[in-house]
């Protein structure tokens, strides 16, 4: 199979080129804008600006790829908020661009989207349920998500995901390990309980306090998966379990055998809800999956289990290896 992928330095996109590299009948073609890659580059990197479409069709028509995964987005909400023309063409139009090239080439399209085409208002949702996105991120991804299924001729599979946690073997520095109105603070939890540290965790207000947090390297394994797929249609890639911020924080501290007393439900920062203030954030999310699990085979890792195999990854991360080999920087 040849993968083209956007956002190989990032969370998910870096655990996608792992997963495949150990396949071995992979041959892989990532997307690169922004920092190199820190480890070993055994696969071709394409320079490609997301925003502009005319390039997007160039790689898809140089490239001919089997299967494209976009996992690439921004992710700073203020500044998409703040810059809504340019999110957009890097979000929306890019989307539509890949979406077009590989139905143009005969590729399969696997898109990326997120919980947050939700409002976090309804009890129970499926991947039929309708979206109604509460900010600007989240309606991209909805708009992206209706444009895929219009475009003719194309075998798509939508993969949604939520709170991601897990290793950037990429970059290993640009992991985030900060407080978030959002659901991806289980680094967070796990680097401050580490240090015998305080963890503070928002409760409140405008916070996504319920969510399905979800492994990288799971997840990942997801996407691959529907890549390798030929059904049509929306699938969530995202953990198994819904869980509010407390309740992951204290699983963190069962399965790390970290102090419990280190975990302090607090309000929100102030000065976070000033800067978010142009930004609403969806509650809670909580899924019913069971039609993603059925028809890909295999069912997503519950929270413990999830962060039993981040354990064993982490672990395995920081053991070193024998005579590493060099890095290979790109264009070397």
């Amino acid at each position: 199979m040849r993968l083209y992928l956007t956002g190989g330095t990032g969370l998910v996109g870096s655990n996608i080129i792992r997963l495949a590299r150990r396949r071995g009948d992979i041959d892989i073609i990532a997307s690169q804008y922004g920092p190199e890659p820190e480890w070993e580059v055994d696969y071709q990197l394409d320079p490609l600006d997301m925003s502009d479409v005319d390039a997007v069709r160039a790689s898809m028509l140089r490239y001919r790829p089997d299967v494209v995964i976009h996992c690439a987005a921004m992710l700073d909400h203020v500044y998409m908020t703040a810059n809504r023309s340019i999110a957009w063409r890097a979000t929306v139009e890019g989307n539509l661009a890949f979406a077009r090239g590989c139905a143009e080439v005969g590729a399969r399209y696997i898109f990326v989207s997120s919980d947050w085409v939700f409002d976090g208002q309804e009890p129970l949702v499926t991947e039929e349920s309708p979206p109604n996105p509460v900010n600007f991120y989240g309606f991209m991804k909805a708009v992206c998500e209706r444009d895929i299924m219009a475009v003719p001729g194309l075998s798509y599979g939508i993969g949604r995901m939520a709170g991601i946690y897990g290793l950037n073997y990429a970059i290993p520095e640009l992991l985030m390990k900060d407080n978030h109105l959002g659901f991806p603070i289980t680094n967070y939890i796990i680097d401050r309980l580490s240090q015998g540290l305080i963890a503070e965790v928002w409760t409140g207000p405008k916070v996504n306090d319920m969510a399905h947090a979800s492994l990288a390297s799971d997840g990942a394994e997801m996407l691959l998966r529907l890549a390798e797929h030929d059904g049509k249609g929306i699938f969530h890639c995202w953990g198994s379990e819904a869980a509010t911020r407390l309740q992951l924080a204290h699983h963190v501290a069962d399965v790390f055998d970290f102090d419990h007393a280190l975990i302090v439900p607090v309000p929100t920062d102030p000065n976070v809800l000033e800067h978010f203030r142009h930004v609403r954030i969806p509650f809670r999310t909580v899924a019913n999956s069971e039609q993603t699990y059925r028809l890909l085979g295999r069912r997503t890792l519950n929270v413990v289990d999830g962060l039993r195999a981040f354990k064993q990854e982490l672990e395995a991360f920081r053991t070193p290896t024998p005579n590493p080999s060099p890095i290979k920087r790109a264009g070397l």
